[in-house]
């Protein structure tokens, strides 16, 4: 970074806002971190006007330029409603995700909620899965990692001699057979998300009725449909549950 947003950083936390912006405007043409702390310093009226759609002007003019922040920032703008009023969680799924694909780990955590929202649950999971192997403590809570923790030496070598969709299709048929008519009769039931092959195979799963809280308590939900699996697919399975 240059020696003059080195300068305006070290006036801005001395709270020299005027210096701050000044120098941080210098240097904004060809720096999007200025742009995004213009942004911010419009946002909280600190060595400018207050100024919410300049604000937003100029993170979106940063994030163009390769700012993540920025283009986290923009998501909650229009997720919040905090662009003219108006919640727009289209436009904010698409900062969020932008956000998201460049190793902003709240981002990932936002695109999944919003996908959810969206009950698009592949994508949803995808997300929510990324964010909680990167420690974020929210996605964590929204999905439950079940895996044979010792790992077995001995594999299923006949169901690995399918291809992926054949596999997925013994899955499928797992889940509507055998593990269905068990939460049914319990009032709940579950519902295949994903499955993605390899010496690991995962099945992504979400929870419905009665048992759409599961992930939030007790494991012994999931523990019985790692048996399941490990039984009737393959002992390394890993299930993701939401």
């Amino acid at each position: 970074m240059s020696e003059v947003f080195e300068r305006g950083i070290q006036a801005y936390e001395a709270k020299q806002y005027n210096e701050a912006y000044k120098l941080f405007k210098e240097v904004s043409p060809s720096n999007a971190n200025a742009l995004m702390n213009l942004g911010l310093m419009h946002m909280k009226g600190r060595g400018c006007v207050q100024d919410t759609p300049t604000a937003m002007e100029l993170f979106e003019k940063a994030a163009a330029t390769g700012s993540v922040p920025a283009m986290f920032a923009l998501g909650t703008f229009y997720e919040k409603g905090l662009h003219a009023g108006n919640i727009d969680n289209e436009k904010a799924l698409h900062f969020y995700k932008q956000a998201a694909d460049n190793a902003h780990v709240e981002g990932q955590l936002k695109t999944g909620l919003l996908y959810k929202q969206k009950e698009n649950l592949a994508e949803a999971m995808r997300y929510l899965i990324t964010a909680a192997y990167n420690n974020n403590t929210q996605a964590q809570s929204l999905i439950t990692y079940v895996s044979n923790k010792e790992g077995a030496t001995i594999t299923n070598s006949a169901f690995h001699s399918l291809d992926a969709e054949r596999q997925k299709a013994l899955v499928a048929n797992l889940i509507e057979t055998q593990i269905k008519p068990i939460l049914a009769s319990d009032g709940g039931g579950i519902e295949l998300v994903n499955y993605i092959a390899g010496e690991t195979p995962q099945v992504w799963l979400s929870y419905l009725g009665a048992c759409s809280g599961c992930h939030l308590g007790s494991t012994s939900t999931a523990d019985m449909l790692l048996e399941h699996f490990q039984t009737m697919i393959d002992k390394n399975v890993i299930l993701y549950l939401m």
